[in-house]
């Protein structure tokens, strides 16, 4: 008999540790081998209750211990599958109470399917063992997914064969697969939607031409999308870019605002400007916008992420926007002054006619009134070109074939260049005719010829060229014009050139380069005017050292028809009858009123409209009313005009402006209503009168 140490008996063994049980079991299986091999009889262990008596028959108590307190299930079968034994373990999966259980056959609670199977591992398992995954039916009709395993149990030669098998309940971890399955699945189409949003958000980058950069605090290393390299330069996607690199690639009046920019935006927390950059590729110069925002570890800025867009066609049409604006302001301006100016020059004019009728016996006299005159003269075709420059100026619109127009003063075009300098003309045969002022295109090409010649102080070459071009929008819109068919004069030279900044302002009214009391200003002002007023427009293309070439663009005309151009008749027409005077500028009206008394007129005068409708209601032996267009007081000579054809029809109206009728009025042009323009001459004003009054009613 052998004594073991106890500790409340056998059945105290449950509340041992794993490692002390293990112990107390491997002692027990040595003292269970000393008894089946006949060492010895039987084991007594002393404990809390007494000493037990251990035998052959209760010496595998400790093993039934731990089988009960497993948490799989432990069933032993014959090699048929009927079950010998099982612990509580698995007649709670099989949901069975444990007597009723021992004695049936394990097939009954698996479906048909999986009976073959099991049976087939039954019979051929021996070690190491064989496990397969099945589904147990239980009392209930419930499924429980197990995990069965199953090794032979090794007894006495002359005993039949028995199975042991371990069933784990595998409903937790097929829960636990079918949750990491379902989150793989949402992370995989959250993976797919992220790339399709960030394929999406590529697309729409590219489309708007931006690249994505971002810039790590820490290193001061970018990394950036291929289309930010190609912003800076290159299309292989290798450009290498730290901050100071990335500076560098700015222009270097520009680098020292994008550096600050960037050492703000680790406090303030995002980063945006506007700056050049010259290109490491080819060397042009682009405008970019670059736009970021700072991430911060806790608050200390680690990096800024943006986008880097090109924006250089942006800049340009901003820029030709803001030259529009501000020529149609100096236009506005200009306008306003050339009224006045006229206004002045009629007062002067006027006068110094008078006085010549006064004094023409005084031959000394009359030369220093002739050179005011021709002071005046000037001062009167200065005005034509602000008026031509703010596109108020009274256009005599005719259809035109350039190329028949050029020779009836190329002898003027001659002499205007000299003899340092060659003059070519080359013509198309085809080319189409466009509908525009003769006198004031002469006028514009002759501007063109005389700023060309300046341009080669020691002589050089000028083309003139005439051709035909289809305008697509692209170049419509970048001068301010419509898309069509124009006909087009070119005025090319090899002189100095001018650069894009000097090009930036050529055509506004004295802007010059010239020397003092050389030219003033007018010249440019006048064609671009003149263009715009016709439908056209002007280009100017122009390098330093190379020359310059300027093409007046003159839309082409749907009219065929010919045009005999007249030549004014001149001379001094008097005159008799009644003539109401219509002006608000008192020194212009009494000077008109002394022009047509010297004439032979009776003259009665009024401010405003208004006014002259109480004298005409009340004169009922007026001959002719001559007002100015431009009146205060809400009424315009037109409207003056129109509301005499209702009070007396046959009463002839004749109309002035130093401004312009077209503008207030299209009809003042049109035919609709005879028009003097200001400032006009003594013989102007009779011939002007003689022809209104000789016209039927």
């Amino acid at each position: 008999m052998t004594d073991l140490p106890g500790n409340g008996g056998l059945d105290g063994y449950g509340a041992l540790g794993s490692e002390e049980l293990i112990s107390r079991l491997r002692e027990a299986e040595e003292t269970l081998e000393a008894i089946r091999t006949g060492e010895v009889d039987a084991v007594v262990v002393a404990g809390s209750n007494g000493q037990q008596v251990y035998t052959l028959q209760n010496a595998d108590r400790p093993y039934r211990v731990l089988i009960e307190q497993m948490k799989e299930g432990a069933v032993t079968l014959s090699e048929d599958g009927i079950i010998l034994y099982c612990n509580k373990r698995f007649a709670t999966l099989l949901g069975e109470a444990r007597d009723s259980i021992v004695g049936q056959s394990l097939f009954k609670f698996f479906g048909a399917d999986e009976r073959a199977m099991l049976l087939r591992m039954i019979r051929t398992s021996a070690e190491p063992g064989v496990a397969g995954e099945f589904t147990i039916v239980d009392q209930s009709g419930s499924e429980v997914p197990v995990n069965i395993s199953l090794i032979d149990l090794k007894v006495d030669a002359g005993m039949p064969r028995l199975v042991c098998g371990i069933v784990t309940d595998l409903t937790l971890n097929r829960l636990r697969t079918r949750e990491l399955g379902a989150a793989n699945e949402k992370l995989a189409s959250e993976i797919v939607e992220r790339r399709k949003t960030e394929e999406s958000l590529q697309l729409t980058l590219d489309a708007a031409e931006m690249g994505i950069w971002e810039l790590d605090l820490i290193s001061n290393q970018m990394r950036c999308s291929a289309r930010h390299d190609q912003i800076f330069g290159t299309e292989t996607h290798q450009l290498f870019f730290d901050l100071r690199t990335l500076i560098d690639h700015f222009v270097p009046e520009d680098r020292t605002k994008v550096s600050d920019a960037f050492e703000r935006a680790r406090s303030i927390g995002n980063i945006e400007f506007e700056h050049r950059v010259r290109r490491s590729s080819d060397g042009t110069i682009r405008w970019v916008n670059v736009k970021g925002r700072t991430f911060y570890d806790d608050s200390r800025p680690v990096r800024i992420t943006g986008v880097t867009a090109d924006i250089t066609k942006r800049r340009e049409v901003d820029e030709q926007l803001r030259q529009a604006q501000k020529m149609e302001a100096v236009g506005q301006l200009t306008g306003g002054i050339a009224h006045d100016f006229n206004n002045l020059l009629m007062v002067i004019g006027g006068t110094l006619d008078m006085l010549g009728r006064r004094m023409a016996g005084e031959q000394k006299v009359l030369r220093l009134l002739d050179g005011a005159r021709q002071a005046v003269g000037r001062g009167a075709k200065l005005n034509q070109q602000l008026l031509a420059f703010s596109r108020r100026q009274d256009l005599r619109m005719e259809v035109v074939q350039i190329n028949d127009l050029l020779p009836t003063f190329e002898h003027l075009l001659d002499r205007a260049v000299g003899e340092t300098v060659k003059l070519e003309v080359t013509t198309d045969s085809a080319l189409w005719e466009c509908q525009t002022d003769p006198h004031q295109l002469e006028t514009a090409i002759l501007n063109l010829i005389i700023n060309a010649r300046d341009a080669m102080p020691h002589g050089g070459r000028i083309a003139i060229k005439t051709f035909n071009r289809r305008v697509n929008q692209a170049l419509a819109s970048r001068w301010e014009a419509s898309a069509g068919d124009y006909a087009v004069v070119s005025v090319e030279d090899t002189g100095i050139g001018m650069s894009p900044e000097i090009v930036a302002h050529v055509f506004e009214p004295f802007f010059t380069t010239k020397d003092v009391g050389k030219g003033t200003g007018l010249g440019l002002s006048q064609v671009y005017g003149f263009a715009k007023q016709s439908g056209g427009f002007v280009t100017v293309n122009s390098t330093p050292g190379v020359g310059t070439c300027i093409e007046v663009h003159l839309r082409r005309s749907k009219e065929g028809r010919a045009v005999i151009r007249h030549t004014p008749e001149v001379g001094l027409e008097k005159g008799s009858g009644v003539v109401l005077v219509v002006e608000d500028d008192a020194a212009v009206r009494a000077t008109t009123s002394g022009m047509l008394e010297d004439l032979g007129y009776s003259v009665l005068s009024a401010e405003t409209g208004k006014a002259a409708l109480e004298i005409i209601k009340r004169n009922v032996s007026l001959d002719l009313v001559f007002s100015d267009v431009v009146m205060p007081d809400g009424m315009s000579g037109v409207e003056l005009a129109r509301k005499i054809g209702s009070l007396r029809p046959r009463l002839p109206v004749l109309l002035t402006s130093g401004y312009t009728a077209q503008r207030v009025h299209p009809e003042a042009s049109a035919g609709g209503l005879a028009l003097l323009r200001k400032p006009f001459t003594q013989a102007d004003l009779s011939i002007a009168i003689r022809n209104i009054m000789a016209a039927p009613p």
